[in-house]
């Protein structure tokens, strides 16, 4: 998450991820190099698919795995049901020959089994006792046998269907751990997706809004950055950015972070913010669902080009390339308890950041305090400009 957030900032907050060899290239190899990467996200993107498939075809099969482990352990579960109800059997069985031979008082000695027979009290007699005895003896021993012989089997099965059972579980896992890789692997190259996407859109920003402002296709970029830098409109002091409210973070180290700009804040809805100081609207980023349009104004103060941002907007009012002053209202904000699960304003204000010359990057910036010294202390309130 922490990766996509970064990514997410880097789209809304543009030029945050610009290179730094972009001053000595021309718009027209900017472009260019907008298109590579726009090229090398839609190599990605269809890797990412590719590897998709493969991910839902693993976890199709380890479905298919668990629900024939689910079935063996069913059919393992009958097993030992059978072996159960075959234990109960012969046990029955055995009883009835124990009755039988108790009845007839013949155990299980070859003595005994002659005197049953010899105590015959007549020929024919004697021929039943002997067939008795040996049907007994026999049937004893086949129902031995024939148990003996079905445990084996059951036991058998028992055994192949464990086995089989260890072989599908040890399947699973293998497929698991495909599945996980194949997630770790769309996440990168959904990362990489993004990072290549956010080039192409941060350089395509880039030059439109270069173009915008009178530069030509086979100019250099830095060229034509000194160039515009140096038709800023004077301004004739400067000034904060609401008309009154409170100076909630000032620029510096903060619990955790380096606070980059200042932040003005207000609890009413829809107060204006402005310029501070005049100049000329050089970019416009704008991501309205998370109250977070941005405006960029070049400045000469004192001689000495500025840009400033305006972050937190709810509203936009001006456009690029328009000459405004300190009372143009540029846009607004939203009150206080606004916030947003992107984490882009949490209550109401507005963000402040100042950089030297000409630029629609975040990086370098430096403190505005340098050009509105008036601004109150951390924690102050104030009600003029």
């Amino acid at each position: 998450m922490k990766i996509l957030y970064k990514f997410f900032l880097c789209l809304t907050f543009i030029f945050i991820c610009l290179p730094l060899s972009v001053n000595a290239e021309t718009l027209n190899e900017m472009l260019a190099k907008a298109q590579a990467n726009r090229d090398a996200y839609a190599k990605a993107q269809k890797e990412k698919e590719m590897t998709e498939a493969e991910r839902d075809e693993a976890v199709k099969e380890r479905d298919e795995v668990q629900k024939e482990i689910s079935n063996i352990n069913k059919e393992v579960e009958q097993i030992e049901k059978d072996i159960e109800e075959t234990q109960k059997s012969i046990e029955k069985k055995d009883e009835e020959i124990k009755e039988i031979m108790r009845f007839v008082q013949i155990s299980e000695g070859s003595s005994t089994y002659l005197e049953y027979i010899f105590g015959a009290s007549s020929f024919t007699d004697f021929i039943y006792r002997v067939s008795v005895a040996e049907q007994l003896a026999d049937y004893n021993d086949e129902l031995i046998t024939e148990y003996n012989k079905e445990v084996k089997k059951l036991d058998q099965q028992q055994e192949e269907l464990s086995n089989k059972r260890t072989e599908l579980t040890q399947k699973e896992q293998e497929l698991n751990v495909l599945e996980a890789r194949l997630n770790n692997e769309i996440e990168e190259l959904q990362d990489g997706m993004l990072s290549k996407d956010e080039e192409y859109k941060t350089q395509i920003t880039l030059i439109n809004n270069m173009r915008k402002m009178g530069c030509g296709g086979n100019e250099e970029y830095s060229a034509c950055q000194a160039r515009l830098s140096s038709t800023a409109p004077n301004a004739y002091g400067t000034y904060m950015p609401l008309a009154r409210g409170t100076l909630t973070s000032d620029y510096g180290q903060r619990t955790g972070e380096f606070h980059t700009g200042i932040d003005f804040a207000t609890g009413v809805w829809g107060t204006p913010v402005y310029p501070v100081a005049d100049g000329r609207v050089v970019a416009i980023t704008r991501n309205p669902s998370c109250g977070n349009n941005i405006i960029y104004i070049l400045h000469s103060i004192n001689g000495v080009a500025y840009t400033t941002s305006y972050w937190h907007l709810i509203s936009v009012s001006v456009s690029v390339g328009q000459t405004v002053t300190y009372n143009t209202q540029i846009g607004t904000i939203a009150g206080t308890g606004y916030t947003e699960s992107g984490g882009c304003a949490y209550g109401g204000h507005v963000h402040l950041n100042l950089f030297r010359g000409l630029t629609t990057s975040n990086s370098g910036r430096i403190n505005p305090r340098i050009i509105i010294p008036q601004a109150p202390s951390a924690g102050s309130y104030f009600s003029h400009r």
